[in-house]
């Protein structure tokens, strides 16, 4: 039998291996567990509409370059395919509902309204990382919040200009290095532009609508607002129903039937009518820049304002994608750490050369292109530009809008009529939508 001594010697050495054996494994533990943070990935998905092209070479490149720089975090790149025109739709709704959304979701900025209950609203993370409006032009920032709630970060921007074939002004008799600024020397140079052979059309000086011609790039340039202060749509101010009259007044004086059908007809890329010689003058976008050096490099244009009223206060339509949070991510920080890379970081916007998309951040747009003289016009009106907006029936505005050169043009209405009825129309839409 044991002593009573021998027995409290024996349990402190008992006592004494247990403590030891406690420590190794939980020092074994604590390897394994930091080995473990070390090793693995947090892998979040990233669901976009950019699957080809220059723009698509873009985006792959920037989520390259943010696994390479961001060992902790993987993002995996989904092409989902557009709905509707508007990347933001019922896939991203049908994701959201059955619990199973993507970490971020890559759309245009205008409709996120419409969708800000599958939204994660980013303010508390921008604020907390000092992000803020003063990174970005007011317009991008501006098209990214509804009612002080900021829906997603700026990723991109598009901006709109007055192209111009310089052959042809030389052939007409016009100056290519002062192309037109006011609206009446826009009609002036397009009737000088435009070669008739019978009743065809050999060569179209300009159409109004063609292209980024929409009733929003025309009424801005006339002075128009779409939006007062107070969020109610003003479609049917003075200044819009101008443009609109005007643009139908266009129509007659060439003929609504031909110009139609010469617009119905007409091709992309390679078959674009300014490509191909056919059309004279167009507004559009800066990505015409990219089809033009595909296309046409040896094309002689030039790109000026879109003329106004005076000639003066120039300013262009702009638009854009924004990264967001859908509701229900599981993985919130990494998918916040990945929008703000994409949107914010020089690296990630300075990629947007591939394709010579814009930035939404002015001074990058100036390191990549302030050297172009092809963006000089784009870069300089795009601080005062206008987006459209941010309302909780901007798809159907955009909608009724773009309808409402047509039906003025076929004696559905006069203008002051039709932007009358889509005015009360989208208020009434809203009021609704805020009721429910």
């Amino acid at each position: 039998m044991f002593s009573f001594k021998k027995k409290k010697i024996l349990n402190i050495m008992i006592g004494i291996l247990i403590v030891v054996s406690s420590v190794a494994c939980a020092n074994q533990s604590s390897s394994e567990s930091e080995g473990s943070t070390n090793d693995e990935k947090t892998k979040i998905v990233f669901w976009h509409n950019w699957e080809t092209g220059p723009s698509g070479e873009s985006l792959k490149k920037s989520v390259e370059l943010f696994n390479e720089t961001h060992p902790h975090i993987e993002v995996e790149a989904v092409y989902v395919a557009p709905d509707g025109g508007d990347a933001v739709g019922s896939k991203l709704l049908t994701a959201v509902a059955g619990g199973n959304p993507p970490d971020v979701f890559f759309t245009s900025r205008y409709g996120i309204a419409e969708y800000m209950d599958a939204v994660t609203p980013l303010n508390e993370f921008a604020e907390r990382d000092g992000i803020s409006q003063d990174l970005f032009y007011d317009w991008a920032w501006g098209e990214a919040t509804y009612e002080d709630t900021l829906l997603g970060l700026p990723y991109d921007g598009t901006a709109r200009a007055l192209f111009y074939n310089k052959e042809h002004f030389r052939a007409a008799g016009l100056d290519p290095d002062n192309p037109p600024t006011t609206i009446e020397e826009l009609e002036e140079a397009a009737r000088k532009l435009t070669i008739k052979e019978g009743n065809r059309y050999e060569q179209i000086g300009f159409i109004p609508w063609f292209g980024e011609g929409w009733l929003y790039s025309w009424g801005w340039a006339f002075g128009g607002e779409f939006i007062d202060e107070n969020g109610t749509i003003t479609a049917n101010a003075p200044k819009i129903v101008e443009a609109l009259e005007w643009e139908t007044d266009f129509a007659t004086e060439y003929g609504i039937e031909t110009l139609n059908s010469f617009v119905s007809s007409a091709g992309t890329n390679a078959t674009n009518p300014f490509i191909t010689g056919q059309l004279s003058m167009m507004v559009n976008g800066n990505w015409m820049l990219g089809q033009i050096d595909e296309y046409a490099p040896d094309l002689d244009y030039g790109i000026s304002y879109i003329p106004t009223p005076t000639g003066d206060g120039f300013t262009t339509y702009l638009g854009g994608r924004a990264l967001i949070m859908p509701k229900g991510v599981k993985n919130q920080e990494e998918a916040w750490e990945f929008i703000k890379f994409m949107c914010t970081t020089e690296e990630a916007q300075s990629l947007k050369k591939i394709a010579g998309d814009f930035s939404a951040i002015a001074d990058v747009n100036q390191k990549i292109y302030g050297d172009d003289p092809k963006q000089e016009i784009f870069l300089e009106v795009m601080p005062n530009g206008h987006h459209r907006p941010v309302i909780l029936a901007g798809n159907m505005m955009w909608d009724e809008l773009a309808k409402a050169p047509e039906l003025v043009m076929n004696n559905r209405g006069s203008a002051q009529e039709v932007l009358d009825e889509i005015t009360k129309k989208i208020n009434r839409e809203i009021e609704t939508k805020k009721a429910e």
